[in-house]
């Protein structure tokens, strides 16, 4: 996939959580999501998944055992379990976790250990950010 259409399926996407229900859009601020991190006492997080390495289709098994390692590393965070979900009805929704306190750096790590295009980050009363990692 052209890098131009990946940045396009990225920024479409709605990075759901499903407890507290919020959605996270790319390049938009997400009351909800600052009102978790005030209650958490933090002011960074991240939305990652291990789905799809390089967004190449992986079977579900597999899928399902990447996202199982992926929430073993991030004990130390809290956790919230969604998918994101782009616009493509060909493509799976894709389990995901919302993981507050991690830093940027520490998200971009997890990313890239996992085989992730991108990563969502933001701080708290900002954007939304799409990270690149390819």
């Amino acid at each position: 996939m052209k890098m131009d259409a990946l940045i396009q399926a990225y920024t479409s996407t709605r990075f759901t959580v499903y407890e507290p229900k919020l959605t996270i859009r790319i390049g938009q601020s997400n009351k909800d999501l600052d009102d978790l991190l005030m209650t958490y006492g933090v002011n960074e997080w991240a939305y990652i998944t291990a789905w799809n390495p390089y967004s190449m289709p992986t079977n579900p098994e597999r899928n399902d055992e990447r996202h199982i390692q992926l929430l073993a590393d991030l004990t130390n965070y809290p956790l919230f379990a969604g998918e994101g979900v782009g616009t493509d009805p060909e493509w799976e929704p894709e389990k995901s976790v919302l993981v507050l306190g991690i830093s940027r750096q520490q998200a971009v790590s997890i990313g890239n250990k996992y085989e992730q295009n991108a990563i969502v980050v933001g701080t708290l009363n900002t954007n939304a950010e799409l990270v690149m990692l390819v």
